[in-house]
């Protein structure tokens, strides 16, 4: 080594070494002009960064590990501006906080796009090549890849126009009879009326009963009873999928979150077995004619549905990933809401006999009633809808297409935009009504939507049709042969409230604007078909509980406890954050 070095020139050295000195000089610049002005950049017109500290990854650990908590951080950054741009893995993420510009965003479903979301959830439950590349076919990408294989069919268009055919009118009304005489028969069975033994108190946990009950109710109702005949212990994997399911979307491989998809793998497993009894079943004659609901597949949407993907040759894996995301989204955010609805007229007493009296009003039998005039209450409809506001939380994500002007920012193509619903529904300025310090929007506060809602659902519509329209266009549909041709005309919709308004009094301006940042379903393309079910599973699930049970809330259980608020460890709907304990028992005579 000592020759090597001797000979090499000192001219050499005297470089390497002068080198040396202007690396060291420079890196200390570099990194002072990086941390000071560089990693604060902005394209001219976007809306003002929040700072970050770790190059190109920003704050993408802080937004994938809470996204409501860092959405409150970000705001608290800009209380001010209507939108705010973060930093996450290189790109940049538009988190907007105002009602006009979320409609905006909604409206405007040429440009603000969503198929990206559906291509990546499809691959994470299981699409191969093949199952991508058609369902990439026709579909709304910021850099569309060219298919001479292209048939004309649109399978995500399919999927979409077909789910509110089948979750509106008389499918919806065949829905809503099977979950309500499944929970029925359910409490009927835990509290039988002719053993003396369902009318003497039983302590529970809440909570935990209405999971339970809503849980096999509502899965009954759209997928069939066999399904609970070949997975008896489908509502134990709903629960810890739910509690797994965020985590698939943060990129990591399996290895680092096994638990997830090892619960993903018994779920497909499941449904494929799911499904090849149902068509077995169907090949033996043992599902007749057209029927609207079967044992097997359950909704004639759910069969309809599966034949659709089986048609365009769609693989069984990704059949059973599609139907493991379609069956927890069923239960994940209805469900919570039911939990947190009861809870609130529990813990709200003086308001229980008026509840009660609603629903007495809204009997047509002994023990059944009118889902019509149930959800029509002006009370219950009121905490149904701000349960609605106070313990959701639905980002609703969007692709940005092209570059494009929203409001007075300039948004850049390739990059997201979210519209974070809780931030609209908690938003002091447009909650709080001066001279009532229960409407803090913290609070759960009863009676905040006594003005009905009629007023908010003719704007959901009116957005929804616009963005139909858009997006419509947007898309080159071909003729082609199918066995359920979905019609390429825009459905003639209507304003359905998801509660009706009461006669005479109309939603003041105050409450219009409130109503337009109430986005517990989202809006435009991806407003929930399926919100008029929710809420009849809510609303009408917890009124044959009530006209069936007595429960009183155990006032020492709560002084040590406390009362439950809603978990922010989530999206969609919110659980409650702990359990709330209470006695129950058969009423001795109906309401």
């Amino acid at each position: 080594m000592n020759s090597i070095s001797r000979q090499i020139p000192l001219e050499t050295k005297n470089q390497s070494g002068l080198l040396s000195y202007i690396l060291i000089f420079i890196i200390p610049i570099f990194a002072t002009y990086w941390w000071t002005i560089a990693r604060w950049k902005i394209a001219k017109g976007e809306p003002p960064l929040v700072p970050y500290r770790i190059p190109w990854l920003g704050h993408g650990l802080s937004f994938m590990n809470d996204i409501n908590g860092f959405t409150e951080y970000v705001r608290s950054i800009h209380p001010s501006s209507p939108a705010a741009t973060v930093h996450i893995a290189g790109q940049h993420l538009y988190l907007i906080f105002d009602a006009t510009l979320a409609s905006s965003v909604y409206r405007r479903s040429q440009t603000f796009i969503f198929d990206p979301f559906f291509l990546q959830t499809s691959a994470i439950l299981g699409a191969n090549k093949q199952d991508l590349r058609t369902l990439e076919t026709g579909a709304q990408v910021v850099s569309p890849k060219p298919n001479p294989d292209d048939n004309g069919n649109r399978i995500i268009h399919d999927l979409h126009r077909m789910t509110p055919q089948y979750l509106t009118g008389q499918s919806l009304d065949k829905l809503t009879d099977m979950f309500v005489e499944v929970i029925c028969k359910d409490i009927d069975a835990k509290f039988p009326e002719e053993e003396e033994k369902s009318y003497e108190w039983q302590t529970m946990d809440l909570n935990e009963f209405v999971k339970d009950t809503w849980a096999h109710a509502s899965i009954t109702a759209l997928f069939g009873s066999h399904v609970y005949e070949i997975w008896p212990e489908i509502n134990a994997w709903l629960w810890k999928f739910d509690k797994h399911f965020q985590s698939m979307f943060t990129g990591m491989p399996r290895f680092v979150i096994p638990t997830a998809f090892a619960l993903l793998d018994e779920g497909k497993e499941m449904c494929e077995r799911w499904e090849t009894d149902s068509l077995q079943a169907e090949k033996e004659g043992k599902i007749g004619g057209e029927r609207d609901w079967d044992e097997y597949w359950g909704l004639k949407f759910v069969r309809v549905r599966n034949e659709l993907l089986r048609e365009n040759n769609l693989s069984a894996k990704f059949r059973a990933g599609n139907m493991v995301v379609f069956l927890w989204g069923l239960n994940a955010n209805a469900i919570p809401m039911a939990m947190q609805t009861l809870n609130q007229a529990l813990l709200h007493p003086h308001l229980l006999p008026t509840l009660l009296s609603e629903i007495q009003s809204s009997k047509n039998g002994p023990s059944s009633f009118s889902m019509k005039q149930v959800t029509s209450q002006p009370l219950f409809k009121s905490m149904y809808l701000e349960t609605l506001r106070w313990a959701t939380a639905s980002p609703s994500p969007r692709v940005v297409r092209q570059d494009c002007q929203l409001g007075d920012f300039w948004l850049r193509k390739g990059n997201m935009a979210i519209v974070h619903s809780r931030t609209l529904q908690m938003d002091r300025e447009t909650w709080y009504v001066e001279g009532k310090p229960e409407s803090e929007p913290e609070k759960f506060w009863p009676e905040r939507f006594l003005d009905g809602d009629s007023e908010s659902e003719r704007m959901r519509v009116d957005e929804n049709r616009e963005a139909e329209i858009n997006w419509s266009e947007d898309i080159s549909l071909k003729s082609r042969d199918s066995k359920h041709p979905i019609s390429t005309e825009l459905p003639n919709k209507k304003a359905e409230p998801i509660t009706a308004s009461r006669k005479g009094l109309d939603s003041s301006p105050e409450m219009k604007q409130r109503m337009l940042a109430l986005r517990p379903f989202g809006g435009g393309t991806t407003l929930c078909p399926g919100r008029h079910f929710a809420t009849n599973e809510i609303m009408g699930g917890l009124a044959a509980l009530l006209l069936r049970l007595e429960v009183e809330v155990l006032e020492d259980e709560l002084k040590e406890r406390g009362s439950p608020v809603p978990d922010i460890g989530k999206q969609g709907g919110l659980f409650p954050d702990r359990p709330l304990m209470v006695r129950m028992r058969r009423r001795r005579a109906q309401l």
